[in-house]
């Protein structure tokens, strides 16, 4: 039996000019018989018909192709793909963490580093979404980057993605545990068992939520961002009040603080501005997960692209927006002295008593949405280099009732709380998993660059049709992926030794992982016979749609 695309075996192209009534016409072969208990390839098989000496199309219609269940199509709306790009950025969070950073290596004109940052993650976002017009998949981040460079590359940005995802969760839930017990219990020190035990439970209740399915994981995860908009919106407003009176040190924010002249007048100057751009590189991190729900999307080559340019663009004035309201809360000594508290800390300046735990509330219900993201970004890979046979074919098991990758999202959800044991028991693992979640946000980074820059390489043959392809898909996605790749080489000067050497190993430990499983899997999995197959036909010649260029201009 051969399998179109497989080793060795003509594409689809030639089967359909050696027999053209293939495509509208399906004959059945009385010789499909002959494997009444085997599992025939969701595509179609071709078998010698013993007859005529032609062949003849099989149809996988025995019982147990017919229950054959892959992602359920068509449940996640745009709007669902935005809300995905955005709930996994978790912005309330983000901003309680960096900001104190932000304002020690900028000051006032932190700013303009988060929206130069933003902007440059809209360009990339922009090769995100070429490369989604021509194949939605839920292996993106190995499929398109194997398809523009090799499959080793392929497979390394893959094992990437998942590391960024999962190492992040570590750090999250953590949060959680410890911001749920904090609303709760404000005046309450609690041990590090009571917030393994709170954390773990939380990671357990949102892995049985992903796999009751993408719809209603939306759903909550829209929820979640009505309470978190609602706090944060609310307490700007009391922000703003509290500011225009000028207690405490507060100030007011101030279009100065965009212009070239502060900007060389504040603290660091413009060396204070680059070393601010690493922190905001984490900031932005995770607008790209509704990439691999494109399978799972409605309008499946548009949608997912335009949510993550929707995601970075209102992302970009968002957390600008917020940045420069909640620096000026209090004095720069305040803001800095509170550190990753610094939200919890302007929560209680502005609402003294218990409505002003409603801001840390907002970081709380942040951090709870992105760890289910964060799960479910990372399953969808894996579950596509499993169904491509990459990987070991557990992580490709799917519930049959919801269409969620099961496996994939209880071995995922499982990885953080078991780190998170030695994290909290112990002080040099404690340092060493640090070190790694530190490093995270340079995988992402890396990550940024490598996919941007794969963009540019797939449709460089079309980059002069017009200027605004020239741009659209060449200029614009290339500056935003060379800025990622330059905040993560400048990164590793800046950020503590053993953070640096872990974001270099962890990068090397992912493509040559990738290397590893390509050299294994090679003679048995179609994804790698489909490139060569694509690669021999010389896929940037054919058509615009099979370029992905026509859904380009509907977009």
């Amino acid at each position: 039996m051969i399998a179109p695309g497989g080793r060795g075996a003509p594409g689809l192209s030639t089967f359909s000019a050696r027999w053209p009534a293939l495509q509208t016409i399906v004959r059945t072969s009385p010789l499909c018989d002959q494997w009444p208990g085997r599992t025939l390839a969701p595509w179609r098989d071709i078998v010698p018909d013993g007859e005529d000496g032609e062949e003849a199309v099989c149809l996988a219609t025995n019982a147990t192709a017919a229950q054959h269940v892959g992602l359920r199509e068509n449940a996640v709306s745009l709007w669902g793909d935005f809300v995905v790009s955005i709930a996994n950025v978790a912005p309330s969070s983000s901003v309680a963490y960096t900001l104190a950073l932000l304002v020690a290596f900028a000051g006032h004109v932190s700013p303009l580093a988060v929206l130069v940052t933003g902007v440059a993650m809209f360009f990339v976002a922009m090769g995100y979404a070429s490369l989604n017009r021509w194949k939605a998949h839920a292996g993106a981040p190995y499929v398109w980057v194997g398809e523009a460079v090799s499959p080793t590359a392929g497979a390394g940005t893959g094992f990437l993605n998942v590391a960024v995802s999962t190492f992040a969760n570590v750090g999250n839930i953590t949060l959680a545990g410890a911001y749920l017990l904090f609303v709760l219990f404000p005046t309450h020190t609690f041990s590090k068992p009571a917030t393994w035990v709170v954390a773990t439970a939380i990671m357990a209740v949102l892995v049985w939520l992903s796999i009751r399915g993408i719809r209603p994981s939306v759903h909550v995860q829209t929820a979640l961002i009505v309470i978190e908009y609602s706090a944060m919106i609310s307490f700007v407003v009391l922000a703003l009040i509290h500011e225009a009176s000028g207690a405490g040190g507060a100030t007011l924010p101030s279009l100065s603080d965009f212009t070239v002249s502060r900007a060389v007048a504040g603290i660091g100057g413009f060396k204070g501005l680059a070393e601010a751009a690493v922190p905001c590189g984490f900031l932005y991190l995770g607008w790209e997960a509704t990439a691999v729900l494109g399978e799972e999307s409605t309008r499946q080559k548009v949608h997912p692209g335009r949510a993550m340019l929707m995601g970075t663009l209102f992302l970009t004035f968002w957390y600008t927006f917020l940045i420069v309201i909640f620096e000026g809360v209090s004095s720069q000594a305040n803001v800095l002295a509170n550190g990753t508290d610094v939200l919890a800390y302007a929560g209680t300046l502005l609402v003294p008593g218990f409505l002003g735990r409603a801001l840390p509330l907002a970081v709380l219900v942040a951090v709870i949405g992105t760890c289910q993201i964060q799960m479910i970004e990372p399953s969808r890979v894996l579950y596509a280099l499993a169904r491509d046979r990459i990987i070991p074919r557990v992580f490709g098991f799917i519930n049959r009732a919801h269409q969620t990758p099961w496996a994939g999202l209880l071995i995922l959800a499982a990885i953080p709380p078991v780190l998170l044991i030695p994290y909290l028991a112990s002080t040099s693992a404690n340092h060493a998993i640090g070190d790694i979640i530190s490093a995270d946000g340079m995988f992402g980074l890396f990550m940024y660059f490598v996919i941007a820059l794969s963009s540019v390489w797939f449709y460089r043959a079309y980059l002069r049709r017009s200027i605004a392809t020239f741009l659209v898909l060449g200029v614009l996605p290339l500056l935003g992926g060379l800025f990622m790749g330059v905040i993560f080489f400048y990164g590793l000067t800046t950020q503590a030794p053993v953070v640096a050497w872990v974001s270099v190993v962890g990068v090397a430990l992912a493509f040559g992982a990738g290397a590893l499983v390509v050299w294994r899997a090679s003679p048995s999995s179609p994804f790698f016979a489909e490139i060569e197959e694509r690669r021999r036909s010389d896929r940037m010649g054919e058509t615009e749609q099979a370029a992905g260029l026509a859904p380009l201009e509907e977009a």
